[in-house]
């Protein structure tokens, strides 16, 4: 049996986010000690307060850390926590769905890991237990945990690392690189000032868009500017996670390598998988490559801001073989209902919106502010970008979504925000099935068709734009209960 406590690491993260609101203004102010003689006991009067205070943050994460502490052995870890009333978390090996161990570039140079513990009993996308562990206790629970599960290795995949650069170059989103630059916006504007935020931003666009004004128009630059960052910054965070992926099936698990600086670990239970999910953008499906992804509790969480990939984009071929050598029990049913005709119009419903929010914002904009048409004009033309590349995706979408039954598991086809999903999954892993109508679909006898899989967060799969009594006939042959939607 191992004892031990969480990594001192842990102590940033049990401090709140405006700690750092005092840490700044102390060092500032600290600057001016080198300057000015007797200045010393100057500061301390005037910040006395304020140390208190900083002091009393530190103070109370130190007795949270000496708190918590963590022991495993071969069957299960027990994690305890609190200072006059006692928690403890007890999780046996046999009952985790998926153990992740990540480490970001920080935690891999102080000998830091993380540390995710996910079983079906939770009740959101969260982990069960997060702990922040040395490395060394990391990897030896890691060893316990994957010495707990059978050991027949049956089949490993490593992808082709010039076919992953080659796919990431040519398929990376701007959509997902913009996304990331506004978390990473959103995380440092906890800390800076707003203001002094945009302008590092408006002051780095415009510097850019002088640069290359010469030979083409500002707003071509400015838009150029924008959709070129992004994906630069998607295809390199994609070979950044993917780099060294590895996947090796057992008997009963799956195991997940990855990443270059930061090195991940995981360790799923096939029985607890509750559907896999081949996942494509518009032109990735257009030259049939895609990656599989899973739903497992515990496994590429949101709350983690984590990808639930068992395998990186590749092509079509190498999916389909992962999938009947990783997961030999799943059958690809045939679509066998698709959208109607009738429906077609109602998948342009959402781009119109999006595209009518920044219209009529311009508009607003432009009336009372004429003047600044040359800074509003080209920011309106940037936000109709998503909406007009998702009225192609929705076109597409049209003619591929699509509902199947077959062999005691179910084919789901569907887009969601410019992401299309094959999904397959056990019938015994849907929990409810509802059948909506807008007044337009009541009018074309088209419904929406929504089917939830078991999972740890809402997982809810839109089929769109079915017949409505064809999909009744489907659903009766299979013998499922419906649910009418509003």
């Amino acid at each position: 049996m191992h004892s031990a406590r969480q990594h001192p690491l842990r102590l940033f993260s049990y401090t709140t986010r405006y700690f750092w609101l005092l840490i700044i203004p102390l060092l500032r102010s600290l600057y001016s000690l080198f300057s000015e003689q007797g200045a010393l006991a100057t500061w301390l009067r005037g910040a006395w307060l304020d140390l208190l205070v900083l002091f009393s943050i530190l103070a109370f994460a130190w007795i949270r850390w000496l708190s918590v502490t963590f022991t495993f052995d071969s069957e299960k870890i027990v994690l305890r926590r609190g200072v006059y009333i006692t928690a403890e978390d007890r999780v046996y090996y046999s009952k985790i769905s998926t153990l992740s161990i990540t480490q970001n570039v920080l935690y891999r140079l102080l000998g830091a890991s993380t540390v995710y513990i996910g079983t079906n009993a939770g009740f959101s996308d969260k982990a069960d237990l997060t702990v922040v562990m040395r490395r060394t206790d990391a990897d030896r629970l890691y060893e316990k945990v994957k010495g707990s599960r059978e050991k027949s290795l049956n089949y490993s995949i490593l992808p082709n690392k010039l076919r992953l650069i080659l796919f990431s170059l040519l398929f990376s989103s701007a959509l997902s690189g913009v996304l990331i630059i506004v978390a990473l916006l959103l995380e440092t504007g906890k800390i800076f000032d707003r203001e002094v935020e945009a302008r590092i931003i408006l002051d780095t666009l415009t510097e850019a868009a002088r640069r290359v004004s010469v030979f083409f128009p500002p707003i071509i630059t400015v838009i150029s500017i924008v959709v070129i960052s992004a994906w630069a910054l998607s295809f390199i965070s994609n070979l950044i996670v993917f780099w060294g992926f590895v996947l090796t099936k057992c008997s009963d698990s799956v195991y997940v390598k990855s990443g270059i600086w930061a090195k991940n670990r995981h360790i799923l239970k096939r029985e607890k998988v509750n559907y896999i999910d081949i996942k494509q953008s518009f032109s990735s499906k257009a030259f049939r490559v895609s990656s599989l992804h899973i739903n497992c509790a515990g496994y590429g969480s949101r709350g983690r801001k984590e990808l639930s990939v068992v395998l990186p984009i590749t092509t079509g071929k190498e999916v389909n073989g992962a999938i009947k050598e990783v997961f030999p029990e799943y059958p690809r049913p045939k679509i066998e209902l698709k959208s109607s005709p009738t429906s077609y119009p109602g998948f342009y419903f959402q781009p119109l919106v999006f595209a009518t929010l920044p219209a009529a914002a311009f508009a607003v904009f432009y009336y009372f502010l004429p003047t600044w048409y040359a800074v509003a004009y080209p920011a309106f033309a940037i936000t109709l970008i998503p909406s007009i590349w998702l009225a192609t995706c929705k076109t597409l979408s049209m003619f591929t979504t699509g509902v199947g039954f077959g062999e005691g598991y179910i084919t789901l086809r569907y887009e969601r925000m410019y992401t299309f999903h094959t999904v397959i999954a056990p019938k015994d892993r849907i929990t409810k099935i509802v059948i909506r109508q807008s007044p337009f679909q009541y009018l074309g006898g088209s419904c929406t068709l929504l089917i939830y899989t078991a999972s740890d967060a809402r997982a809810m799969h839109p089929i769109r734009g079915l017949n409505l009594e064809k999909t009744l006939a489907l659903l009766k042959r299979e013998g499922t209960r419906i649910e009418d939607g509003v």
